[in-house]
């Protein structure tokens, strides 16, 4: 999924405040790393998002060309005359002239349930997880902000900026049957205790 802070952020070294007590900064941006792998946002051919907070969408207008995977009641939201906070169109803009691919609920990415989106609102209308099955590493599982820390979890957190309490409950209750179930690996996004177990790049979980 395509959740990354803006490149534009890499310029500004003391990084920028999103709102109140929440700060982001840049230090490489994502098109350099593409880079270093001998890519070009041109050569990806999927996109999708946990959500359309705009610290998960800074860099979607790169992927122009490729094909957007988008929750129909997310998209609903964000064009609606009502959005979500901090859910801004500009970072995303590219969606109005790129294909899309509009989808209700869970979803088989490639069709052999590889990578699987997992429908779960309450952070916003069309929230999403990312289920990805690997040779190797087995399942792994990207919370998006379903949950914004091991604390969270634990304590069933949750935050008030949420579209929906109860939704959000039920969402973590199916996330961690889901997780028991296929003894997945999870990996909370926003946990930095998380990332730091995770291969360094460019190296990757296989």
């Amino acid at each position: 999924m395509g959740d990354r802070l803006g490149d534009a952020i890499a310029d500004r070294p003391d990084g920028i405040d999103f709102a109140p007590g929440i700060h982001g900064s840049v230090r490489v941006k994502l098109v350099d790393q593409l880079k270093a792998l001998d890519l070009k946002p041109s050569d990806i051919d999927y996109l999708a998002f946990s959500h359309w907070h705009i610290d998960h969408t800074g860099n979607a207008n790169l992927f122009g060309d490729a094909t957007w995977i988008l929750q129909r009641r997310e998209l609903a939201a964000a064009t609606g005359p009502t959005p979500p906070p901090f859910e801004s169109l500009a970072p995303v803009s590219a969606y109005r002239n790129a294909k899309i691919r509009l989808v209700d609920g869970d979803t088989d990415v490639f069709g052999d349930g590889s990578a699987q989106l997992l429908l779960l609102p309450g952070h916003t209308p069309g929230h999403q997880a990312l289920q990805l099955r690997l040779p190797h590493a087995g399942v792994v599982l990207l919370s998006g902000d379903l949950y914004h820390s091991r604390e969270a979890r634990r304590l069933r957190r949750v935050p008030k900026v949420n579209v929906e309490r109860v939704a959000t409950l039920a969402s973590m209750d199916r996330f961690e049957t889901n997780a028991a179930r296929t003894h997945a690996r999870l990996v909370i996004q926003h946990d930095p205790r998380d990332i730091a177990l995770l291969p360094h790049f460019p190296a990757y979980l296989h």
